[in-house]
């Protein structure tokens, strides 16, 4: 499993976008979503091959979604290697 140490959303908190920055060191099959607390996936960001660079996604969730915690996931060949968690004021 090869990924960058640095990930970073920005805003965070956030109230209506969040820009997410990750890295990945080697080219592989990449998945960037956002769960709620209950593990209900709410957004999926990134799905698919990506070679080894810096990236970043933005995420404008739906006015609907309610304030509250969310968590990143990053996925790299299907591992989970990351979880950021993010806060929607």
């Amino acid at each position: 499993v090869h990924y960058s140490g640095t990930v970073h959303a920005s805003p965070n908190p956030f109230t209506n976008e969040v820009t997410i920055k990750y890295g990945v060191f080697s080219n592989s099959n990449v998945g960037l979503f956002v769960y709620d607390l209950e593990g209900r996936q709410v957004a999926k960001l990134e799905e698919r091959y990506l070679t080894s660079e810096k990236y970043e996604a933005t995420w404008l969730p739906e006015a609907t979604l309610p304030s509250g915690h969310y968590f990143v996931a990053i996925k790299i060949n299907d591992l989970q290697v990351h979880y950021l968690k993010i806060v929607k004021e």
